[in-house]
């Protein structure tokens, strides 16, 4: 089995057809935003929750936060991922696309009117592995790597993001663009 063994940071991870009875990771794209020695970091960027946060900022105005699930690891935290920098805490994925996770400066800079709520995407949790776990799961043709530029990782927040990314992918890909999410109802 061939490892990789490559600097997967500011990469794109597209979950292949393989993982279809993956209840985490079905149909995901992952954004890959940190590399160490110890492993590879990244947000599931296509999975918004249900749950979103709340904050009053005036007497009668909320702020209200659509929350996505970034993956399993950390739960109990989160992360934004920006196109701007806007705190020096904040880290660098490549050109201008940063993530951290200091969510106070990141309400008072909306309370602020500094950031829009198109500005960012807000994950609770991460998607985490250790270096040769991922780099056997890409040898075994669970992932799909592409390079995608910062316009496109915001876009993928859109409903069946997934669907039309795997298309560009060739004709094998494409029976699988058009199933449904719950692939028992096909």
């Amino acid at each position: 089995m061939k490892l990789f063994f490559f600097n997967m940071k500011g990469k794109i991870l597209i979950s292949s057809p393989s993982l279809l009875t993956d209840m985490i990771f079905y149909k995901s794209i992952i954004l890959i935003v940190d590399q160490t020695d110890e492993g590879v970091t990244g947000f599931i960027l296509n999975r918004p929750s249900d749950l979103f946060m709340t904050k009053e900022v005036e007497y009668s105005e909320k702020i209200k936060i659509d929350l996505y699930y970034g993956g399993p690891v950390s739960s109990e935290y989160f992360y934004l991922l920006r196109s701007e920098k806007i705190h020096k805490e904040i880290l660098n994925v490549y050109d201008n696309l940063f993530w951290g996770n200091n969510l106070d400066f990141l309400i008072n800079q909306i309370e602020k009117g500094i950031v829009k709520m198109n500005d960012f995407i807000l994950f609770q949790g991460y998607s985490g592995w250790g270096l040769k776990q991922l780099d056997n799961e890409i040898a075994n043709d669970s992932w799909i790597i592409t390079e995608k530029k910062v316009e496109d990782v915001f876009s993928f927040k859109k409903k069946n993001s997934w669907n039309n990314l795997i298309k560009e992918f060739g004709h094998k890909y494409r029976l699988w663009s058009n199933s449904p999410d719950d692939i028992t109802l096909n």
